[in-house]
């Protein structure tokens, strides 16, 4: 119990830093759920006076103080009620906001290398699953427990002084109810960690069935797909079948054996012992049933608790290891002082992993600015891959890539990006507006702007033409327009950021060739200031260019 404790405590202090603001709520709920448990141990001596002396000894004068009493209590005990749910709501939303947003922070923030070690399955559940975990044990672990603590204390010591042998064999049980809910929770931690890989890996499957529909209807893989989807269906009801019988067994099994049937009935049946033989009266043993009441709901909810966090163990985990991944300072990343946007990379080596082949082998280019580059070679040869080196997506095994003079790995890669640009084959647009997705390269564009650069992506004509203009919504991944039409989309935006370097990575090879002149034209009216560094195996994509880098 101690080592839960210290556990617990150890979580409390990660999400304390999420609490500045609403800190006051945590101390409100303390307060009133004391006080919901001091009315929950006044309320039976209620019930003795009403048995004692209302109907035993006929003291009607008792009665209306005790309906009174009752009466006031319960409303009273209501309205905390509300109130305690208010702030919980209010501290819950407050805080579980906080941990998602530090969270998705992180990911954005992650280093290029790291995006390829991490799986989508893993990152949507850790921001939802897992964190939807903590409002459990933000209401169930934190006060809950202590307030559940306190009362079993309280409990036993009331049941003591009514009866004390009637107590002692009460309390005999408790050490049996902790050790099997333990046990069966730890069956149950082990089945949530298999299900909670089996759903990560559905997730990321999923993400790139729904994504890639096209590509399956045209392989006619909608069987092979479903069959895919039946087994992992299966894997979790399977697993989740099995961590349900534990389950039920801690949390409704064992409970109404030792709980309802041994402990109560043996109550019963002592207790009516002791007042045959004027021990007690059936007020104290009345007293005495709901004491004990609240002690074996205490001590259930003592032992259910310590099993939840034994079973939850693998979310909790997790969290406390997203939430201290910026823990360690990173280096502060430099600016150039004379940014001349000349690139270099001087004797690079790369390979993908320890034991394959370098792709690029002491590999040496120049870049200076104004200059339009053609890089060129067969599949593989790594015309891609120096266009990641080149913008810090990937990180040499030897040797040096310089932009205007500084190493690129202690450059602010917010500066970097504000002088490049992309065009991919495969670009990102949102299932927004026309308008909106321009505006992610400058959110404060006027509509002069975005009129002037989507004149020069040759885009201008088609947008006045949509009933909407502007407000044309694009859908998933522009799916709505054409593969040409989304290239000059996505070429507007980029004309809109206005920066000195501008890559094309295969930016025309998956459209027709009327397309692709029309990027052509936009791409020759670019000032001749700017750098143009473009991947390409068509000629008239080459044909752009002042110089070409063959990779043989």
């Amino acid at each position: 119990m101690l080592k839960k404790l210290h556990y617990r405590f150890a979580i409390l202090k990660q999400l304390n830093k999420f609490s500045f603001g609403v800190r006051k709520h945590f101390i409100i709920i303390i307060v009133i759920s004391l006080t919901s448990m001091l009315i929950s141990l006044i309320t039976p001596k209620l019930y003795r006076l009403f048995i004692d002396q209302v109907i035993i000894e006929r003291n009607l004068n008792i009665f209306l103080f005790v309906a009174v009493g009752y009466l006031s209590l319960f409303i009273f005990n209501t309205f905390l009620s509300f109130l305690r749910n208010y702030s919980n709501n209010i501290l819950l939303n407050r805080v579980l906001f906080k941990i998602k947003h530090k969270i998705l922070n992180n990911y954005l923030t992650l280093p290029f290398k790291d995006y390829d070690a991490r799986s989508i399955g893993d990152m949507k559940m850790r921001i939802e699953d897992d964190v939807l975990k903590l409002s459990d044990f933000a209401n169930i672990q934190t006060v809950d427990y202590l307030i559940s603590m306190i009362t079993a204390v309280v409990s036993a010591l009331f049941i003591i002084l009514i009866e004390w042998r009637l107590a002692l064999f009460s309390i005999i049980v408790i050490p049996l109810t902790f050790y099997l809910d333990h046990k069966i929770s730890i069956k149950e931690k082990d089945l949530i960690n298999i299900n909670r890989g089996n759903s990560e890996r559905w997730n990321s499957w999923l993400d790139t069935s729904i994504h890639g529909w096209k590509e399956i209807k045209a392989l006619n893989l909608q069987k092979r797909q479903l069959r895919t989807f039946v087994r992992y269906a299966h894997n979790y009801a399977d697993f989740f079948s099995r961590w349900i019988n534990y389950w039920v067994a801690r949390v409704l099994v064992v409970p109404k054996i030792i709980d309802e049937f041994l402990l109560k009935f043996s109550l019963y049946f002592l207790g009516g012992l002791l007042i045959i033989r004027d021990i007690i009266t059936i007020g104290d043993l009345l007293v005495f049933a709901l004491y004990y009441d609240l002690l074996c709901k205490s001590i259930r909810t003592l032992s259910s608790t310590d099993a939840d966090l034994q079973s939850n163990m693998p979310f909790y985990d997790r969290l406390i290891q997203e939430l201290n991944t910026d823990s360690k300072t990173l280096p502060q990343k430099i600016i150039p002082n004379n940014c001349n946007n000349h690139i270099s990379m001087k004797n690079v080596v790369f390979s993908y992993d320890k034991t394959s082949l370098p792709v690029l082998n002491n590999f040496n280019l120049e870049i200076t600015q104004g200059e339009r580059v053609a890089i060129i070679g067969r599949s593989g040869a790594g015309k891609t891959t120096i266009l990641k080196l080149i913008t810090g997506m990937l990180s040499p095994k030897s040797g040096e890539i310089l932009f205007s003079g500084v190493d690129i790995n202690k450059i602010n890669h917010k500066f970097l990006y504000s002088n490049l640009g992309f065009v991919l084959q495969e670009n990102l647009l949102f299932n927004t507006t026309i308008e909106e997705n321009l505006k992610l390269a400058r959110p404060n564009a006027t509509m002069d702007m975005l009129d002037e650069a989507c004149k020069k992506a040759c885009i201008y004509d088609f947008i006045l033409a949509q009933p909407k203009g502007y407000d044309t919504a694009v859908g998933e991944r522009g799916v709505k327009l054409s593969g040409g039409q989304r290239q000059r989309l996505v070429l507007a935006r980029l004309f809109l950021r206005d920066v000195d370097i501008l890559i094309f990575d295969e930016a025309t090879s998956a459209i027709d060739q009327h397309s692709e002149s029309i990027i052509h034209h936009a791409i020759n009216v670019i000032g001749r200031e700017k750098t143009i560094i473009v991947v390409a195996h068509r000629e008239s994509s080459i044909n752009l260019c002042d110089r070409i880098i063959n990779l043989n």
